[in-house]
């Protein structure tokens, strides 16, 4: 019977990380552990990475695939529970439905201020069009409203949603919505000057991967009216290193609940168990860099 060690209670995790990876054969991860080159460096008997979730930007592949080190994760265990929140962050940003919660319980009666806006006949833009962001597409149709999509792997127009390019989607989206992986294409892909091309009174959504919008300019632009709220569900630094910011932004939501489902967590662990066990056995189909193997 081999041992098992859990790092997720030790309060320095790095120190912790250092010191068992070495004799390590195989090692769960979740998005707050990083497995890079220096981890990797010392991992003289790790055979398999196992992300249990969808993002793999806190692991170096390149350097796992140099040392035979094989990488796994589960992609599709939170698309559904992501899907869902965002469908409705774009609704409680469109109807104030937070802040008018916060100011009743606050004994304000201030609808007035609070008015919102009709999703119906709006444009809806998706900066990245994969699977959640499609699952997304598919529940805001029955909403009445118009989708397009930027994403350079996608060649053509979809039956029901429209291509453009990504400054045109910006100067015509009523709602965009962010879905793309973090790497060094998409880091600050929508950065200050991109947003500046945002219509007024436009609504920002990131569930995506923190680092990929400039998120202080997301902020101003809030705070400012200029744009009309933001729902920014992942960020650069996670926990923020700017909280106070971030929270004294009373229109900018802020859950950071994306996988936060029973359902998701549940699929994320046994979809990822299964992976190991298949590459264990031999089949290397669920390996992201089976390609160096």
């Amino acid at each position: 019977m081999g041992t098992c060690v859990d790092i997720s209670t030790i309060e320095d995790k790095r120190s912790a990380l250092l010191n068992h990876i070495p004799n390590t054969d195989l090692v769960f991860i979740r998005s707050a552990t990083t497995i890079d080159k220096e981890v990797i460096d010392i991992a003289e008997n790790l055979k398999i990475i196992a992300r249990c979730g969808v993002g793999l930007d806190n692991v170096d592949i390149t350097a796992a695939s140099k040392k035979g080190i094989h990488v796994t994760n589960s992609p599709e265990a939170n698309i559904i529970s992501v899907a869902e929140l965002t469908v409705g962050l774009i609704i409680a940003c469109a109807r104030n439905i937070i802040e008018g919660n916060n100011s009743l319980k606050k004994k304000k009666w201030d609808r007035s201020a609070l008015t919102g806006i009709e999703l119906h006949g709006k444009i809806l833009g998706f900066v990245g069009f994969g699977r959640v962001a499609r699952l997304v597409a598919a529940r805001m149709h029955s909403f009445g409203m118009n989708i397009v999509f930027f994403d350079p792997y996608v060649e053509n127009s979809t039956e029901n949603e429209e291509k453009m390019e990504l400054d045109e989607l910006l100067q015509n989206a009523d709602v965009v919505s962010l879905h793309v992986v973090k790497n060094e294409e998409t880091m600050n892909l929508i950065s200050k000057e991109k947003l500046s091309l945002m219509k007024k009174n436009s609504i920002l959504i990131n569930t995506s991967r923190g680092g990929v919008v400039d998120e202080l300019e997301v902020l101003r632009l809030v705070a400012a009216g200029r744009l009309f709220s933001a729902a920014l569900d992942v960020y650069e630094q996670e926990p923020p290193e700017y909280t106070t910011e971030l929270t004294e932004s009373e229109a900018t939501t802020l859950p950071h609940l994306g996988a936060s489902t029973y359902e998701a967590q549940l699929k994320a662990g046994t979809d990822t168990i299964e992976n190991v066990k298949s590459i264990l056995t031999g089949d290397i189909s669920k390996s992201v860099n089976a390609k160096y193997f």
